[in-house]
């Protein structure tokens, strides 16, 4: 049996790693679309067993299941991307959204204390003229890289997690439950990427998302469908 430990670097909320970017390192093990989901908050620092057996991937902590991931075939159509992209204010000030609760400062993904390179640095914002959109610039660079000079397959799915909450759940106390994701190509880690998340609606505590990965020159590499779990907020807060 393996093990993984996640270095706080890649936390998400402030005591938990985030989600996307587990699930990318459960997809890695898995070849083609990949449907990944987290049964509780991963932890930091902390050694995790990892199985792989008939094409399923699964993360323990003791007795427990933190995660799983298992082949899938993803049917999602993805937006164009607006030509020109026109980026307006915060989705978590939007009118009529909820002010419960503020995204997470030093998520590796979108936190906005965190400092390029060491986290993704992707802010998304609302797309003028389209109020179900968001999207945000993210700059590549070498450590991004895997062996082949490609983005790994974790910081992508990374990428595609936390602009699905703000096109979603912006203001909402949410983690991601289970991300679905099909990569169509590679990414070079050089030039500025464009990611785009957009509301595919929900109820009750449930809100699901489509979220994707433009490469420099506008072709698609990925997308993704989201699905986030509306969550008392003293339970992921520091």
């Amino acid at each position: 049996m393996d093990t993984v430990t996640i270095p706080t670097r890649f936390k998400g909320p402030p005591r938990s790693a985030n989600g996307g970017y587990v699930c990318g390192l459960m997809a890695r093990l898995i070849e083609g679309d990949v449907a990944a989901s987290l049964k509780i908050p991963p932890p930091l620092d902390t050694p995790i067993a990892v199985t792989h057996s008939d094409g399923t991937v699964e993360l323990h902590l003791d007795d427990r299941l933190v995660g799983r991931a298992q082949a899938a075939a993803l049917d999602l159509d993805v937006p164009s991307l607006p030509e020109p992209l026109q980026l307006g204010g915060d989705p978590v000030d939007a009118p009529g959204r909820p002010k419960k609760f503020a995204p997470f400062s030093t998520c590796f993904v979108c936190g906005k204390d965190r400092q390029h390179p060491d986290g993704l640095c992707i802010h998304p914002q609302q797309v003028v003229g389209r109020e179900d959109m968001v999207a945000a610039p993210w700059r590549l660079h070498a450590g991004l890289a895997d062996e082949d000079g490609v983005v790994a397959r974790e910081y992508l799915w990374a990428a595609l997690d936390c602009p699905g909450y703000f096109a979603c759940a912006p203001g909402e106390a949410a983690l991601l439950a289970r991300l679905t994701v099909s990569i169509v190509s590679t990414l070079k880690a050089e030039g500025d990427a464009t990611v785009i998340g957009w509301d595919l609606s929900g109820a009750g505590r449930k809100r699901r998302c489509g979220t994707a990965v433009f490469a420099p020159d506008g072709s698609l590499v990925a997308k993704a469908e989201g699905l986030w779990i509306v969550v008392d907020p003293s339970s992921i807060t520091a």
